[in-house]
């Protein structure tokens, strides 16, 4: 099968250093794992990206067309539409509503066309969440249309540590490592972890905070822990995470009450593949991955008591947790970019013309 990837999003060029280059990437990488023919296209102008997609067409014949939705983007839907060709798009965000609520959009009622004109030309829309889901049907796409499928994980990549294998820092081998990874933002509740891990501290625990990635760690960091219990590392090729993420105990999510429940976070599935255990608030579609006390623990957003208690029995109770890591293991190793391409190769040989 000859798989046309499209991604006409400005904001995510090839050698971005953000998730969602590591998601497109991801996808077709897996695509070709698969047995697939991939075209990757990141042309960014509408024209040229039509006379690319009719040229490989021409060529080599399109079976499928995989697309990232970006926002007022619709020439891979018309292609689509008027070769037969199936679409199976893939949405990621609300990308109108947070134009309206982040950036003050007001004049939106050319985007909204085309935003529905693409969602109805999609054979299958694959929604990374239930909210956006949702927001997917609310603008007219019938639900048997519309598959809620997280962000995935390559289960090559993030897996535990074998014994014997070198780690690229040195971490005491008696702490208990707190980890974070990726590109520090707002929303991520980075603050919440730092206090829970002072009063960690404060009761015995030998906590470290292991900071993998980009970010203003310090602002929240400054005089709630002391030096020698922070180990901070920069940004990291995401082919050489793995390694450093295996070495976390513990992925404790921030996120509050107020979080945008949108999201299916690549670090969730990163961790729990590489056998360390999440807690994470009840919030979104989180429980939908973290069952509590089966694969990992949940506490309630924004209850520091609640989070300081679930990680503080993990640290006394290292079997606990040696049992919760190996069933969040499992349960990612379910959850690969692999097996969603192939859902989607299988969806592309047998997917009937939209209905009106």
């Amino acid at each position: 099968m000859h798989v046309a990837c499209v991604n006409q999003d400005r904001g995510i060029g090839r050698d971005a250093r953000k998730g969602a280059a590591v998601h497109v990437a991801a996808m077709r990488e897996a695509f070709a794992l698969c047995g697939a023919r991939v075209t990757a296209l990141d042309e960014k102008d509408g024209p040229a990206l039509a006379q690319v997609l009719e040229r490989a067409h021409a060529a080599h014949g399109i079976d499928l067309v995989y697309e990232r939705y970006a926002l007022g983007c619709d020439t891979a839907s018309r292609f689509a539409q008027e070769t037969g060709v199936p679409l199976v798009l893939e949405v990621n965000a609300p990308l109108l509503e947070e134009e309206r609520r982040y950036r003050g959009l007001v004049d939106d009622a050319e985007l909204a066309e085309v935003e529905r004109a693409v969602f109805a030309r999609a054979r299958r829309v694959l929604a990374v969440s239930t909210l956006v889901a949702g927001y997917v049907r609310a603008a007219g796409v019938p639900a048997r249309r519309v598959l809620v499928r997280p962000n995935a994980v390559d289960t090559q990549r993030f897996r535990p540590r074998r014994p014997g294998e070198s780690v690229l820092l040195a971490v005491p081998k008696d702490d208990f490592v707190l980890g974070f990874h990726g590109r520090l933002r707002p929303w991520h509740g980075f603050p919440l972890l730092v206090e829970a891990a002072a009063r960690l501290l404060a009761r015995g625990a030998p906590v470290r905070l292991l900071l993998v990635g980009d970010g203003d760690f310090e602002v929240a960091l400054e005089g709630r822990l002391p030096a020698e219990r922070v180990t901070r590392v920069g940004w990291t090729p995401h082919e050489q995470l793995g390694p450093l993420v295996a070495r976390f105990d513990v992925l404790p999510l921030g996120y509050p009450p107020d979080a945008p429940c949108w999201f299916s976070p690549l670090k969730l599935l990163e961790a729990m593949a590489a056998g360390v255990v999440p807690v994470v608030p009840a919030l979104g579609d989180l429980p939908r991955v973290v069952r509590h006390e089966r694969n990992g623990l949940l506490y309630a957003p924004g209850d520091l008591d609640a989070l300081v208690a679930a990680l503080f029995d993990l640290y006394v109770r290292p079997a606990r947790r040696a049992g919760l890591a190996a069933a969040a293991r499992r349960t990612a190793r379910r959850r690969s970019w692999t097996a969603l391409a192939r859902e989607v190769l299988a969806l592309g040989s047998a997917l009937p013309e939209p209905a009106s």
